[in-house]
């Protein structure tokens, strides 16, 4: 009977955790699915969006993956190419990189074509940070702790939820925020003397795996830090037992490699073993290619055309209704570079839940904390250039918004509000109902304000018109050849770089070579084919000097410039022109109908506004030679490629 008994209860037991947790990865799976209808809305189309800004990049880079990845066994990325800066081609390493979502791009645009993939990946990102999160830390700490750890990393991430969909890349985090809980749990087991399963580890290490496909300028490095520094601290720790418990430490290696030695031949531990392998297979060969492809460039300053730090008085900004983090009489006074809503503040909801929670932790799981301490503490004080802590790590070298490292900061909260008790008392529980709804409240009916875009009807015939005109590449007028330093954009070559920087992205569309790209850095012997051809002089009719300003073209080209513009037009393999009629005058417009026919098909682009498509008369393709077209040069000539346009500032770009 007492058998029977103890079954029924570890029986009864077993039910209600499985209902638990069904219980609580359901809450998450419905939160998602509420957030993706209210706040994502748009699972019809592409990503974009009608404000000027880095949205539609993101959805470009799927697209040049699809085309230029290769397997000769290794994964292999062509970087070099005529793709963009047509005719001349450059290096299109400095790019932002993140192959996981460039990945699941690329796979649904060969099988479907254009679509909304990205949104749906960002809706699979938030499920698996919350879902794996609880599931993560459910057996160390119950299901309603590891629960709230789930809601906080995920739907309470405010500056990672502002993230989207202007900087994407920083808005999908998952596999970081998981690959960090790990290193917390890991060094707590070992603090707290808990036995650590092989299990367990190859998990760790599949997490880590899994980070490498993340943003690599910045999200997977957050990752490899957090374990850089798990590491260290493990190792310090197991040093000073050996040293003071040798006998003991020589019986708990003995013992667990026993345990791991008959663990490692299940088949949950070969299948994350398999699965290691197989992700590093993909990613580390393409992460060594782009290193060793940006490592051919020298550059004088890294972190020209912006870089700054962040003040630790943005800890205690709140997100409260008619308060702008960014802009406000307290921080105007900070003096420092933040990027984006609010940036360096997790809120106060969550400050005070880390704070509760670190209260009422063990002394003896505090140690546990030392790595994350360390880790927030060497980004706190980052400045790239006067205090450059994090630059001890090679995977920092480019680090140059410290600030967005605030995406980690609500899972430092999560792992300290881990130890909350059950029952609070009202004077403390009272406040974080207030505070977490005024913030809640004003961070959600500010996402809600965003509106997602949706292409005009004409956009898709367009685009198809576009892609059939024969010919290998499309001249869009203007044109912008940038990179976030700066370079590019001082030097003449975006007259308009809030309207046109993101025209090279079309490409996706038409799958034509485009003259312009935006990368996130360019070195300055990337654009010397275009300086020697005089194409500085050409561009240089914007209403303003400071290609940031600049809203139109005022003037229209000279008579030496339209015979510059006709050699290079003629003898390059252009289908035709993406003519932007919104952005020069209208007598400028008639000249290029003038001279080059009128258009076939017109429509709506994001920044350029109305755009025509001037198609390449059959008679003209008999003049094309490439070879003559990368050749020309506007007559009154310029090759010094450190050509600057007077009064132009050397603007922060992203």
């Amino acid at each position: 009977m007492q058998y029977t008994y103890l079954d029924t209860t570890i029986t009864g037991q077993l039910r209600t955790s499985i209902a638990d947790k069904k219980i609580g990865i359901g809450l998450f799976v419905l939160l998602t699915l509420v957030y993706g209808i209210f706040f994502i809305r748009n699972f019809s189309g592409p990503l974009a969006e009608i404000l000027p800004g880095d949205t539609d990049q993101w959805e470009y880079m799927g697209y040049y993956l699809s085309q230029n990845l290769s397997f000769t066994p290794l994964p292999h990325l062509n970087l070099i190419n005529d793709q963009t800066f047509f005719p001349y081609g450059t290096n299109h390493t400095f790019q932002g990189w993140s192959f996981e979502s460039n990945m699941w791009f690329s796979a649904n645009y060969l099988l479907f074509g254009t679509g909304p993939w990205l949104n749906i990946y960002y809706l699979l990102s938030l499920l698996t940070v919350s879902i794996g999160t609880y599931l993560l830390l459910r057996t160390d700490y119950g299901d309603r702790r590891a629960w709230l750890a789930g809601l906080i990393v995920s739907f309470l991430n405010f500056y990672a939820l502002n993230k989207y969909p202007g900087h994407f890349a920083y808005s999908v985090i998952h596999w970081t925020v998981l690959s960090m809980l790990a290193d917390f749990l890991l060094v707590r087991r070992i603090v707290l003397n808990t036995p650590i399963t092989m299990r367990f580890v190859l998990l760790k290490m599949l997490l880590l795996t899994l980070c490498l496909g993340l943003d690599i300028g910045y999200v997977m490095g957050y990752a490899l830090s957090s374990f850089a520094l798990s590491v260290l601290f493990v190792f310090g720790l197991m040093a000073y037992r050996s040293y003071s418990q040798p006998a003991r430490i020589g019986v708990c290696l003995r013992q667990t490699i026993a345990a791991w030695w008959q663990e490692g031949h299940s088949v949950r531990s070969i299948a994350l073993g398999l699965a290691t392998i197989f992700l590093a297979f993909l990613y580390v060969p393409l992460l060594i290619e782009v290193a060793h492809q940006a490592t051919a460039f020298t550059f004088a300053d890294r972190f020209a055309g912006g870089h700054g730090w962040m003040h630790p008085m943005r800890l205690l900004l709140p997100f409260f209704p008619g308060f702008n983090a960014i802009n406000n009489l307290l921080v105007n006074r900070l003096h420092d570079v933040p990027e984006g809503y609010g940036a360096g503040s997790p809120g106060w909801l969550l400050l005070r839940l880390a704070i509760t929670g670190f209260w009422y932790t063990p002394k003896v799981v505090r140690w546990a904390y030392v790595p994350l301490v360390v880790f927030f503490v060497l980004h706190l004080i980052y400045h790239p250039i006067q205090f450059p802590t994090l630059q001890i790590f090679p995977w920092c070298r480019f680090n140059r918004h410290p600030s967005r490292v605030t995406l980690i900061y609500p899972v430092i909260a999560a792992i300290l509000a881990l130890h909350l008790p059950t029952k609070l008392t009202p004077f403390i529980w009272i406040p974080l109902v207030i505070i977490g709804l005024l913030e809640i409240s004003t961070v959600y009916q500010f996402r809600y304000a965003w509106k997602p875009y949706y292409f005009s009807p004409s956009f898709k015939p367009y685009m198809e018109r576009v892609r059939q005109q024969p010919g290998e590449a499309v001249l869009d007028w203007p044109f912008c050849v940038v990179g976030g330093n700066g370079i590019g954009g001082v030097n003449g070559l975006c007259p308009l770089y809030k309207q046109t920087s993101m025209l090279y992205t079309l490409k996706r569309f038409h799958e034509k070579k485009t003259i312009g790209q935006y990368f996130g850095r360019l070195h300055i012997s990337q654009i010397q084919s275009f300086s020697q051809a005089g194409w500085p002089q050409v561009l240089d009719h914007a209403d303003q000097t400071d290609f940031m300003q600049a809203d139109q073209l005022m003037t229209c080209l000279t008579k030496e410039q339209w015979v510059f513009f006709d050699n290079f037009y003629e003898l390059n393999d252009f289908a035709g022109i993406n003519l932007c009629v919104d952005l020069m005058p209208e007598l400028c417009v008639k000249a290029f109908y003038t001279r080059y026919g009128q258009p076939v098909a017109t429509t709506e682009v994001p920044g350029a506004g109305r755009v025509v498509f001037i198609p390449k008369p059959a008679r003209d393709r008999t003049k094309v030679n490439s070879l003559l077209g990368k050749l020309v040069r506007f007559p009154c000539g310029c090759s010094n490629a450190g050509y600057v346009k007077e009064k132009s500032s050397v603007a922060v770009l992203r």
